[in-house]
């Protein structure tokens, strides 16, 4: 039994709709702004317009240099205590010291 929240087909020209509305929205916020920037690059001599340039490049260079140096992200190192997960099912005292007598015990009975 479909009903009106799980039922998607009256909503994909809605959708269509505003997504074309969005994406109109965008790429004329993006025509405004490349304008605005190539008025204002423009306006420079050849000579600064060179300079900011390699200025914009030296930046990107020493970014993704310095990038390439730092950690952002260590992966964790998995200790010597490390056991892994009970799962249902499995007995809740596993034996981990390696003697035989350890009392098994099922995680779900308390005998």
């Amino acid at each position: 039994m479909k009903t009106r929240s799980n039922d998607n087909s009256s909503s994909i020209a809605m959708n269509d709709k505003i997504a074309q509305a969005f994406s109109a929205f965008i790429l004329s916020a993006q025509a405004k702004i490349a304008t605005a920037i190539a008025g204002r690059f423009n306006a420079y001599s050849a000579r600064k317009q060179k300079l900011v340039l390699l200025s914009i490049m030296a930046i990107t260079i020493a970014i993704l240099l310095a990038g390439l140096f730092t950690n952002s992200y260590t992966i964790p190192a998995i200790h010597q205590s490390y056991k892994p997960a009970t799962h249902i099912g499995m007995a809740s005292d596993v034996n981990f010291s390696g003697r035989k007598d350890a009392q098994l015990k099922d995680s779900l009975t308390k005998k």
